[in-house]
């Protein structure tokens, strides 16, 4: 490999993983937009991108596949937490080609059905994929640690549930 494509290839690596590093803020701003909020996270997805809560707190019967399902899905949000405020950290992104993996906490303070205000805490465990060139999510998996109100705290509740 010549000098010049090995640093093409260094600088295609620092772009792609910048790019699922900025695709994970624009999940964090898509998630608490007040409207078009479905709209605004499936477009962060490939067409048959997935989404899944996992884990022992988690909301299997939430999962959705493809841009139909994650517009419902996230179009429920709406009315079920008016506000939400996610903060992302941690980001381990490692790229390989046009695909990646990336592992995210997370944070959310955010109001349940108008007036219980609440925080939630978690890990993502993500699939990228690039498509024509632009890099989309293929596959989030959602780890909750913690549902609880703000009142309360984590450990006198560790899970409340949120339907």
């Amino acid at each position: 490999m010549s000098e010049i494509d090995a640093l093409m290839a260094r600088l295609d690596l620092l772009e792609s993983r910048e790019a699922c590093l900025g695709l994970m803020t624009s999940y964090m701003a898509a998630t608490d937009a007040e409207t078009g909020k479905g709209e605004k996270v499936a477009a962060l997805f490939t067409d048959d991108g997935q989404w899944e809560s996992i884990g022992p707190n988690g909301n299997p019967g939430w999962a959705a596949q493809g841009h139909a399902a994650l517009i419902t899905k996230f179009d429920r949000n709406v009315e079920r937490m008016p506000f939400s405020a996610h903060f992302v950290t941690n980001a381990a992104v490692e790229v390989t080609g046009d695909t990646a993996t990336g592992q995210f906490m997370y944070f959310q303070a955010c109001t349940y059905r108008g007036d219980q205000p609440l925080w939630i805490a978690g890990k993502y465990f993500n699939d990228f994929r690039r498509v024509e060139g632009r890099w989309l999510l293929s596959y989030m998996r959602v780890h909750n640690f913690f549902t609880t109100p703000f009142d309360q705290g984590w450990v006198k509740v560790p899970h409340m549930k949120t339907p």
